[in-house]
């Protein structure tokens, strides 16, 4: 999904000191082994809880939420693109999230014959609520460990350079 799962949706700022200066050692061949090693778990980790998201009502529809929190209302052939779906898939979704009172379609500002989707209050209160559930899951584990805030905002910065500087190494 072109909108990675590492961004917060709309509305939810973060705020964290500044990565320290890159050190004049550069990482040899077995620290970038290890770094990938580290991302690869942190991705299976992600998989794992997707795949129990699948078991339940929200399998995709979650991904829909999200991109439509943090990029507004958009036609669904575009929103498809946005979430890496099937244009079916997403109107499948779509056509459930508006059921459920997550979603409404206007007639699009330029072309009055096309309609767009967004979400409802109720949708956008969802997600809210969905990521709120996820930062303190995330927040209790993190407390359990024993991570200082410095850490944790250290990561944060680090990963969003490395997400930055690695984008498309792997095409």
């Amino acid at each position: 999904m072109p909108v990675g799962t590492h961004e917060q949706p709309a509305g939810t700022a973060r705020s964290a000191p500044e990565a320290p200066q890159a050190a004049a050692v550069r990482p040899s061949i077995q620290d970038v082994n290890e770094l990938i090693e580290s991302v690869r778990s942190v991705m299976m980790q992600a998989k794992n809880r997707q795949r129990s998201v699948e078991q339940t009502s929200e399998h995709g529809r979650v991904s829909v939420l999200f991109v439509l929190s943090k990029l507004g209302p958009m036609r669904a052939s575009a929103l498809a693109k946005e979430c890496s779906l099937d244009l079916s898939t997403v109107s499948r979704h779509l056509h459930a999230l508006e059921n459920e009172g997550h979603v409404e379609r206007s007639a699009e500002p330029d072309d009055k014959r096309a309609f767009q989707v967004g979400l409802t209050e109720r949708g956008h209160d969802f997600v809210q609520e969905y990521w709120h559930n996820r930062v303190a899951a995330v927040h209790t584990a993190l407390d359990e460990s024993a991570w200082s805030a410095d850490e944790v905002q250290v990561l944060a910065k680090l990963l969003d350079r490395f997400v930055r500087d690695t984008e498309g190494c792997m095409k």
